[in-house]
């Protein structure tokens, strides 16, 4: 869909005008707030694929203003953990969020929530399932679910909202629901925990509010189909024109008024059209180009309105990406193992996101800390023992599991032998903790050219062993490095995937321009998704978020990047963590490589090394 120009050129001149004004409003309230913040998601972008030839306006953004060169997703790399990380400045322990599949019936039972007791909730939440579904979330976050506290704390939109800003949140629905995870619940201008939400669009896939837009954006709304190879091609198109034509005006008069405004636009690509075509195929590079051309409107629109030094714009990814060596099904594994009752049984429960598993202990199976221990380490030696396992973590005495005296000599071990403690990587969630989250190994340096295309060899191993698939992958164009194990359903070899915890998936792309961002700079501390929230209350001058109990967000504001910060935030200091796990034979040895700046750390990448016994590692 072409931008279309004569309204923006009509808003333009009508801004000439205006401009008086604006200034006035500028020069009487010189403490207030007027900033118009931007955050532009490109979903899956690995900041590899960011080149003058695929993605010139990306590539030329990234060269004008700020390229955070060591910028991070937070593990399991998934989309709905680095949302809430986007949205709150949370680690996913914090948020609540821990992968795109989650089990929550234990923690909706032990909160005593009545939507378990409804059939048609009690099918999908008695089982593992997907989180990227608006409506479902705004069921869960009801009355009669965890009654607006999905997330452990409010996002940056809903402090906005608060301060009386405006805020919209446009594109892709699980994402996109996180920033305004109470929008469902609005009335009579307040939300479910009665803070004031007034003045704020919100539109993605299946739910648009507020009610006055719904009908005639959803009319509008094009098919999610394919275009030139290039899923939801259109709908991402859409929503950029929603951005362009209604948000940003809206944003506009906030500003004017001296109140924030900040806008949300998550595409669905390069990741979706990544995951199902491969990547390095046509239709990858061609979701690229879509989505750059998408960006190119986005600052058309800008400027269109007037607000090119008033708008602060960061174009971020939520992670990385590889390329799927082998598909594994550990449910099927473990059963037929006899680890697992059986592949339908409930007494190990596995909640499936690609380069990570969930895995979670029935207590009535495992009654006591011996029984889940005893049946955790065998999982544990399962798994470690096989070529696709990469790190583990398990939880620790703070979730009721404590280790045994002696155990535990280093306080990043979990309380399984051969596993990393469950704190380490912010994953540690009171009630909604898993016991185990397995991560499968990613090889970053190995390129797809033997696993993707349709005529290249696939493997999937099973409960019934390992045997081929239809490889389900498009031809290559050009090879790109970084494969993974991983056990997604309906992916197979040559597919692209993430999850892991591998420097490809997690080292994701980042970069900002605007009045408050230093020009052509490259900022070679590490940052992560848990930094874009703080840093967006800052360029708006609100407070920072707050959750239950005076808990504050884990990231910082990137000041090193602002025009008024120039100093360093200190020395960047590498860490390296190790388990080791003896089975027959062989010693596993598994790493995490991390890098602490100040007091916060960021996972940098981890490995499992298999070294036989008597030979040198």
């Amino acid at each position: 869909m072409r931008l279309r120009t004569a309204p923006l050129l009509a808003l333009a001149a009508a801004l000439i005008l205006a401009s008086s004004a604006f200034l006035a409003a500028t020069a009487a309230a010189p403490n207030q707030p007027n900033r118009l913040v931007i955050v532009m998601v490109w979903d899956g972008l690995r900041p590899d694929f960011v080149t003058r030839a695929e993605t010139p306006n990306l590539y030329a953004m990234e060269h004008e203003g700020v390229d955070f060169a060591r910028s991070h997703a937070l593990y399991p790399t998934v989309t709905m953990v680095n949302a809430a990380a986007l949205a709150t400045g949370a680690r996913p322990g914090e948020a609540g969020i821990l992968g795109d599949s989650m089990y929550l019936a234990p923690a909706l039972a032990h909160a005593g929530a009545p939507i378990l007791a409804e059939p048609q909730f009690h099918r999908i939440l008695g089982h593992p399932f997907g989180l990227e579904d608006a409506p479902l979330l705004a069921q869960l976050n009801g009355p009669k679910g965890f009654a607006g506290r999905l997330l452990g704390l409010d996002t940056v939109a809903q402090e906005v909202e608060r301060e009386g800003g405006y805020s919209a949140v446009v594109g892709k629905e699980g994402p996109a629901f996180l920033w305004d995870n109470r929008v469902a619940s609005v009335k009579n201008g307040r939300d479910s925990l009665m803070a004031q939400h007034k003045n704020y669009l919100f539109a993605t896939d299946s739910l648009v509010e507020p009610a006055s837009l719904a009908h005639e954006i959803k009319a509008a709304m094009p098919a999610a189909a394919v275009r030139d190879g290039v899923l939801d091609a259109a709908r991402d198109d859409y929503f950029t024109s929603v951005v362009a034509e209604r948000a940003i005006p809206a944003a506009r008069s906030a500003v004017l008024d001296g109140r924030p405004a900040m806008v949300v636009l998550w595409l669905h690509n390069p990741d979706l059209t990544q995951h199902m075509a491969g990547l390095g195929t046509a239709p990858a590079l061609a979701a690229l180009k879509n989505c750059d051309a998408n960006l190119g409107r986005l600052r058309a629109a800008i400027h269109a309105a007037g607000m090119d030094s008033h708008t602060d714009l960061i174009v971020v990814s939520d992670h990385g990406f590889a390329t799927i060596r082998l598909s594994i099904d550990l449910n099927g594994l473990l059963a037929a193992a006899g680890i697992k009752k059986s592949v339908t049984s409930d007494d190990v429960v596995i909640a499936r996101n690609g380069g990570s598993d969930l895995v979670y202990l029935s207590r009535k199976d495992f009654p006591t800390r011996d029984a889940r221990r005893a049946e955790l380490q065998r999982i544990v030696n399962f798994a470690e023992a096989q070529e696709w396992c990469g790190v583990i973590f398990s939880r620790d005495s703070a979730l009721g599991e404590p280790a045994m005296r002696g155990f535990r000599p280093e306080p990043y071990l979990g309380w399984i032998v051969g596993t990393f403690n469950e704190a380490v990587a912010g994953i540690l969630s009171p009630g909604r903790a898993p016991d185990l989250v397995v991560s499968f190994r990613e090889l970053p340096d190995v390129d797809n050219r033997q696993f993707t295309g349709p005529l290249r060899l696939a493997f999937f191993v099973g409960a019934h062993g390992q045997h081929s698939v239809t490889n389900r992958s498009q031809p290559l164009v050009h090879p790109v490095e970084g494969v993974i194990y991983s056990d997604a359903p309906h992916f197979t070899t040559g597919m692209g995937m993430h999850g892991a915890l591998g420097p490809r998936e997690v080292h994701n792309f980042c970069a900002a321009i605007g009045p408050d961002f230093r020009r052509r700079f490259v900022d070679l501390s590490p940052s992560a998704n848990t930094d874009i929230a703080p840093t967006v209350t800052k360029l708006l001058g609100i407070l920072p978020n707050i959750g239950p109990g005076g808990l504050h967000a884990y990231g910082r504001p990137l000041l090193e990047a602002m025009e008024s910060g120039r100093r360093s935030p200190g020395v960047a200091r590498p860490i390296v963590m190790t388990t080791r796990l003896t089975l027959q034979g062989v010693a596993v040895t598994s790493t995490l490589r991390m890098t602490r700046l100040g007091d916060r750390y960021y996972l940098d990448s981890s490995d499992s090394v298999r070294t036989p016994l008597g030979s040198s590692p």
